[in-house]
């Protein structure tokens, strides 16, 4: 059964094997979303690890956070992230920017956000 728990834990292994990826590795992350690989890739590629690694660590930290708003709030910031990254991956799709590798990660931030959504909504009409 999907929670809180399972999902802060699925998020924090994603985001924390991108931040390493992005940082150590981007190369690989270049070819599978098709991308020219160049000195500004690597440079917002080396800056978007730090947001992923502020991920991991907000995901982790908050994974054993009981019902209360401000879990709802990070519930709903986390979907909205996914869903937006999963647009924001369709978009480039579209518009030739990125190759069908993408479609990996847009299929994985739809799952999330998804999941985020259905716990939000579990919870949204309680009190704290």
């Amino acid at each position: 059964m999907l929670n809180y728990k399972t999902i802060s834990i699925a998020s924090t292994v994603l985001t924390a094997i991108l931040f390493l990826s992005l940082l150590l590795v981007p190369d690989v992350i270049f070819w599978v979303f098709s991308i020219e690989a160049g000195d500004a890739a690597y440079f917002i590629a080396r800056r978007a690890s730090i947001l992923f690694l502020g991920l991991a660590i907000l995901s982790f930290m908050s994974r054993d956070a009981q019902h209360s708003a401000l879990r709802q709030n990070i519930i709903l910031a986390m979907c909205v992230l996914w869903a937006l990254m999963a647009l924001m991956g369709l978009f480039e799709l579209a518009r030739a920017y990125a190759g069908f590798g993408i479609l990996l990660a847009i299929f994985a931030e739809i799952g999330f956000a998804f999941g985020y959504f259905l716990i939000f909504k579990k919870h949204s009409d309680k009190k704290e």
